[in-house]
């Protein structure tokens, strides 16, 4: 029913990995070292700090069967991989990534469909696709799967008359950082990246 409402282009979309080859792997803490490779290189890609692979390795340590890896593999390769978190009849995806060589064939689709897949078989009767920005283009990705947008308040405490602080990727103050940090060799992101993101608001 839920492959049915989601339309003929996005089943098409959907469809297009497995007829490339592509596999989906779904586990725990021994999918983790493909979680994080995607992972990784797309925050380095993104301009954005990741974090320790330790990090996740204690969530999913702390949550035990309450979350999962999710992986898509192209040929023995890892393209795209997500953590689910569920909780009663509630599925979360916090993390995913995908990278981009191969969204050409679609590995992006294939993990949604694959996660909504695993919230249904849990039993989960609502899926939370994180936040977006309106009009995003994550925004418009997740309104596609039949996600229904609901406002989320942020509250400032701040001295008078200090502005609310810019603190978003499209800030011009950090467009330097950010070109600096795509351009770093992978291993120096993922060795400069924890320490440096624990400081980040």
């Amino acid at each position: 029913a839920q492959f049915a409402a989601l339309g003929a282009k996005l089943r098409s979309q959907v469809r297009r990995p497995e007829r490339e080859g592509a596999r989906v792997a779904t586990g725990h803490v021994e999918l983790l070292p493909d979680f994080y490779r995607v992972f990784a290189r797309n925050m380095r890609d993104l301009g954005t700090p990741v974090y320790a692979p330790g990090f996740f390795r204690a969530i999913l340590a702390g949550l035990g069967e309450s979350a999962e890896l999710v992986v898509v593999y192209v040929g023995a390769e890892p393209a795209a991989a997500a953590i689910l978190t569920h909780y009663r009849q509630r599925t979360e995806i916090p993390w995913a990534s995908s990278l981009r060589e191969w969204n050409r064939i679609g590995v992006n689709m294939q993990l949604y469909w694959s996660v909504l897949k695993q919230a249904i078989a849990r039993g989960s009767r609502e899926f939370d696709f994180g936040r977006s920005t309106v009009d995003a283009g994550t925004y418009r990705f997740k309104a596609q799967w039949g996600a229904q947008p609901r406002p989320l308040y942020w509250h400032y405490w701040l001295p008078d008359g200090r502005p609310l602080p810019g603190l978003n990727p499209g800030n011009p103050r950090y467009a330097l950082a950010i070109r600096m940090w795509q351009r770093l060799p992978l291993t120096v992101a993922n060795v400069l990246g924890p320490p440096l993101v624990r400081r980040l608001p």
